[in-house]
C-alpha cells in the first residue's frame, strides 16, 4: 500500500491546509515532493518541461512568487504540470505574496482532477522544508513497512492518466524505486525500452545489454568490473499476450535487496500484461523521439529492429492542435488513412501531436493532393489538427529544428495565414522571421510597415491593403483566387494591385520589392494596429 494525497493530508504539516480543488485526485499515489517556482510559460520553460520526465507521482510546492498576480500564467502553469503528470500543488504564502486563489484556478484544477492544496493564509512562519521533510519521511517509512512493490506498481499505474500508462512509465517507476537503471529487451537482447538512474546518468546501455547477452547461460546476478562496482541482474518475464522478454537492471555500488528485486520482476510482469501489449508501437514512438533528439545510434538500432530504413525518412508531416490538445486518440484512423502515403514509413503520436514520415519518391502535385485529402479527412472526422509539411529534410538536426520551429510558431502562423488549409515549413520559418522583427521593438516594426503608409493615406487604402494581404499571403499571387475570396471582380483586384504598385514604387509580386511588402502585411496581421477596417 502506497501513500495517497488524502493520507498525506493527515500529516501535522498539512493538517491545517485546505484542499480547494481536484478532490477526485486525492486517491492518487505520491512518491516524491519537489519545489517548482516556474513563472511565465516561455519557450524555455516549455522545453524544460519536455526535457524533464514526470511520471505521475509528484506533489509540487510553489508560491507562484514571480506571477503572484498573473492568473493567466498561474493557469498555464497548472495546465503544464497536469499535462506533465504531476499529482497536484501545495500553495504557500497566499495573502502575503499571492493575493488570493482566483476562482479560475480552482475551476481549472477541478476540470483536470489536479489537487490544489492551500496552506494557511497570511502566515509568514510557513516553511517549505517542513512539508518536504514530513512527506518524504512518511513515504520512506511506508516503503520500509510495506515492501510489496509489485502491488504498489500496479496500483500506481492504474491511477495514472491514460496517456502515461506505457512501458516507459513502468520502467521509470521501477528504476526510481530500485535506484538502478532498468532495460526490457526481446529474447535476442534488442532493447525495447529503458530507464536510467539517475535520470541524467549516461549509461552505455548498448554495451551493458550486449554483456548481458553474453551472460545469457550464466547466473542471473553478476558483477561488471570497472572503475566503480556495477551489479547486473537479469530475469525472464512472459507477460500475457506479450511474448517472452528479458528484464535487466544495472545497480551501481550496492547490490539490490533480493526481495525488492523479485517484487520488481513480478510487478513489471503484471503491468506489462496490462499495458505492454503495444510495446512495438511504443518503441516506434521511441524511434521518433530518437530522430527528434538527434540520437543516431539509438535511431539506427531501433530502425534495424523494426526494419525501417531511417536514412530514407526525408519528409516529415506534423499534425498539431492549435490548442495543444492530445491528438493520440486519432492516431489509429490517421495511420489507416495515410497508409498509402506513408508506405514503410512512420505514423505515430509524439507528445500531443501526430508525426508522419513518408518513404518513397513523390511529385509536388502528388504531395499537394495528399495534403488536401488529409486536411479534408481531419475536418470530416472532427480532428482538431493543423498540418505542416516539412519536405526534403537532410539530417536529423533538420528534423529537430523544423519540429521545434513549428511548435513555437504555429499559433502565429495561423494568425498570419488564417486561410491556408495547410502550411509548408517555409511558411512557418517566415513567421519566425516576423516574430524576430516584432521582437526588435516598435521602431524595427515601423521600418517595414512604413511601406504601407502611402497606400493607407488614400480613402480606399484599407481595401487595397486587404487585397494585397489576400493576394500575397493567402492566394499565392492568384488574381482569380483573390477575387473569389474578396467577392469582387478580377479587374477590381488588378486595379488595386496596380494602384498599390504606383504608390509604393514597384510592381506587386516582383522580387525583391515584394519580399519587404510581405513582411509588412504579415506584421499587420501579427500585431493588429488601431486602424479601423
Amino acid at each position: 500500500m502506497s501513500l495517497t494525497v488524502s493520507q498525506l493530508m493527515e500529516l501535522p504539516c498539512l493538517r491545517q491546509a485546505k484542499v480547494l480543488a481536484g478532490h477526485k485526485g486525492l486517491s492518487r499515489i505520491v512518491t516524491s515532493v519537489s519545489v517548482l517556482e516556474y513563472s511565465m510559460t516561455t519557450d524555455v520553460q516549455k522545453n524544460l518541461y519536455q526535457s524533464i520526465e514526470f511520471w505521475g507521482s509528484e506533489l509540487v510546492i510553489t508560491g507562484f512568487c514571480s506571477i503572484a498576480s498573473n492568473v493567466d500564467a498561474q493557469c498555464e502553469n497548472i495546465r503544464s504540470m497536469a499535462a506533465a503528470g504531476e499529482v497536484g500543488i501545495i500553495l504557500y504564502y497566499v495573502g502575503i505574496i499571492m493575493p488570493e486563489v482566483d476562482k479560475r484556478l480552482i475551476e481549472l484544477a477541478d476540470k483536470l482532477d489536479f489537487v490544489l492544496i492551500c496552506m494557511p493564509e497570511n502566515d509568514p512562519r510557513l516553511r517549505y522544508s517542513e512539508v518536504i521533510q514530513e512527506v518524504m519521511d512518511a513515504i520512506l517509512m511506508e516503503k520500509l513497512n510495506n515492501p510489496a512493490f509489485s502491488t504498489e506498481l500496479l496500483g500506481q499505474m492504474i491511477k495514472l492518466p491514460k496517456g502515461q500508462q506505457t512501458v516507459k512509465t513502468i520502467l521509470r517507476i521501477t528504476s526510481d524505486r530500485l535506484r538502478a537503471s532498468t532495460v526490457i529487451t526481446d529474447t535476442e537482447y534488442h532493447v525495447l525500452s529503458a530507464a536510467s538512474w539517475p535520470r541524467n546518468q549516461i549509461y552505455e546501455l548498448d554495451r551493458l545489454t550486449q554483456m548481458a547477452a553474453n551472460h545469457r547461460n550464466a547466473d542471473s546476478l553478476w558483477e561488471i568490473k570497472g572503475e566503480r562496482p556495477l551489479w547486473a541482474y537479469r530475469a525472464e518475464i512472459q507477460p500475457s499476450n506479450c511474448g517472452r522478454m528479458i528484464l535487466l537492471a544495472f545497480s551501481e555500488g550496492e547490490k539490490l535487496d533480493t526481495v525488492l528485486w523479485k517484487q520488481a520482476v513480478e510487478g513489471i510482469r503484471l503491468c506489462m500484461g496490462v499495458w505492454g501489449k503495444q510495446h512495438d508501437q511504443i518503441n516506434l514512438v521511441e524511434l521518433i523521439r530518437a530522430i527528434l533528439l538527434d540520437e543516431p545510434v539509438k535511431m539506427r538500432r531501433l530502425g534495424d529492429l523494426y526494419h525501417i530504413d531511417v536514412e530514407k525518412l526525408s519528409d516529415m508531416w506534423i499534425l498539431k492542435s492549435p490548442d495543444n490538445k492530445d491528438l493520440s486518440p486519432w492516431v489509429g484512423i490517421i495511420r489507416e488513412f495515410t497508409a498509402p502515403l506513408v508506405g514503410e514509413g512512420l505514423c505515430e503520436p509524439y507528445e500531443n501531436d501526430i508525426l508522419l514520415f513518408p518513404i518513397g519518391e513523390r511529385t509536388l502535385q502528388g504531395m499537394d493532393e495528399w495534403a488536401k485529402m488529409l486536411v479534408a479527412f481531419c475536418g470530416q472526422n472532427g480532428i482538431p489538427a493543423r498540418l505542416t509539411c516539412c519536405p526534403a529534410l537532410r539530417t536529423t538536426a533538420d528534423v529537430r529544428y523544423t519540429y521545434k520551429v513549428n511548435q513555437t510558431c504555429l499559433a502565429d502562423t495561423i494568425k498570419i495565414f488564417p486561410n491556408r488549409p495547410w502550411y509548408l515549413i517555409s511558411d512557418v520559418e517566415f513567421v519566425q522571421e516576423c516574430r524576430q522583427i516584432a521582437g526588435g521593438g516598435q521602431e524595427n516594426i515601423q521600418r517595414y510597415t512604413a511601406l504601407l503608409e502611402p497606400v493607407l493615406q488614400r480613402k480606399d487604402g484599407m481595401e487595397i491593403v486587404k487585397t494585397l494581404a489576400v493576394y500575397l499571403l493567402d492566394q499565392a499571387s492568384s488574381i482569380m483566387g483573390t477575387a473569389q475570396c474578396l467577392f469582387v471582380h478580377k479587374n477590381t483586384v488588378k486595379y488595386r494591385l496596380q494602384k498599390a504598385g504606383d504608390l509604393m514604387g514597384f510592381r506587386v509580386g516582383s522580387i525583391p520589392g515584394s519580399n519587404h511588402l510581405m513582411y509588412a502585411l504579415a506584421l499587420e496581421r501579427l500585431i493588429p494596429s488601431s486602424r479601423e477596417d
